[in-house]
């Protein structure tokens, strides 16, 4: 895997990076073949995407390392000197704002949400693969700190609501970006707006109370596996 570029081929891997990125983004992880890539990066050498990077996963786990190194850098500073362990709001925020800043400032971070969009959806990528690497060790603090803080939630439904939160902060962000190119809106300040009530939206989410149905299927859950 790639995961760190040397500084004789720098550019031309970013460039094949963020081009395989823009093209996963736009059509689908499977859809896209690695010509089209070398094609869209601008490379004479017709074969510099499979040089470089051998197939589509290994290209992948490039692009998730590239943008996740940053997005877990800035997710281990928001923990850093914070008490976070009894407001469950920030640690929501320590989830959702490090994607943001990525998305808003770093070059084709626009691209990025909805790679990740489609990534989530394609059943060639090894999700858990990617999940467990370095570049979520943030993350899985975050989550030990909710797990702490909400204890009195089973194990299982806090798991599930963990993982349905990741998933909604991706999609969400994707469907922000439609805003960015609307000429009716001051998109500074709508996807300020926006962020600000995910952020609301999760954090009640993770917070809601169990219903009787829930329970139900919890203890049919139980039985089958006891």
């Amino acid at each position: 895997m790639v995961t760190k570029i040397n500084s004789a081929s720098e550019r031309t891997l970013l460039k094949i990076i963020l081009a395989a990125e823009r093209l996963f983004g736009d059509q689908g992880i499977d859809a896209v073949s690695l010509r089209q890539i070398n094609i869209e990066a601008g490379q004479k050498n017709s074969s510099a995407t499979h040089y470089h990077f051998g197939n589509k996963k290994t290209l992948i786990n490039a692009i998730y390392d590239y943008r996740m190194e940053n997005v877990n850098r800035r997710r281990l500073r928001a923990l850093e000197g914070a008490d976070l362990d009894g407001n469950l709001q920030s640690l929501v925020e320590a989830m959702v704002y490090p994607i943001v800043d990525e998305i808003d400032g770093s070059e084709g971070g626009q691209h990025y949400v909805r790679f990740l969009s489609q990534m989530i959806g394609s059943p060639s990528v090894d999700l858990q693969a990617l999940w467990s690497s370095t570049h979520g060790s943030a993350l899985n603090t975050i989550l030990k700190k909710i797990e702490a803080l909400m204890s009195d939630l089973p194990a299982d439904i806090l798991g599930q609501r963990f993982g349905l939160a990741v998933a909604q902060i991706i999609h969400a962000l994707a469907d922000r970006e439609r805003l960015r190119n609307n000429p009716a809106i001051d998109f500074q300040k709508y996807g300020a707006l926006f962020a600000a009530n995910l952020v609301d939206c999760l954090t009640g989410a993770l917070s809601a109370p169990i219903s009787d149905t829930t329970y139900k299927e919890l203890r049919h859950v139980k039985r089958s596996v006891s």
